[in-house]
């Protein structure tokens, strides 16, 4: 099992459910957390420097600590692994290599323009490249 996680309250909300899973399962738990440098340097205009990869490299890794003892407070041993890339790329790598059957993610339903100035929520992506897995999408309400 293969949990995306950002520490965002959509993925709290994926860890609790990949938690259930897990345990109902007995499945082990890999924890993904991505440096999406691209994404920050396009945000950026291209002016995102070693300073900042550095740092967005260090949340990503604090990120990552705490789904792992989250997780390890839930009586789940779990591995962690930094990515770098987009997003979807990173994690559809990721999952082809460990050949993760199920992949959590968490999603929030955007409204109004925030639809449309966003890019295209992960999970449509993941279940268009990653065949033979189930996603797993643990979606909050509208904020």
């Amino acid at each position: 099992m293969l949990l995306v996680y950002d520490g965002t309250e959509e993925a709290q909300a994926a860890l609790t459910r990949c938690s259930e899973l897990s345990l109902a399962l007995s499945a082990r738990v890999e924890v993904v957390s991505v440096v999406d440098s691209v994404s920050a340097n396009a945000h950026s205009a291209g002016m995102l420097g070693e300073l900042a990869y550095s740092r967005l490299e260090e949340l990503a890794r604090h990120t990552l600590g705490t789904a792992i003892c989250k997780l390890a407070d839930n009586g789940i041993t779990a591995h962690g692994h930094i990515v770098f890339g987009r997003t979807v790329d990173a994690v559809s790598r990721h999952a082809a290599s460990f050949n993760s059957d199920i992949v959590v993610v968490g999603h929030r339903t955007q409204k109004g323009l925030a639809r449309w100035w966003r890019e295209r929520p992960i999970h449509l992506d993941l279940a268009e490249r990653l065949c033979g897995s189930t996603i797993i999408t643990v979606t909050l309400p509208l904020a």
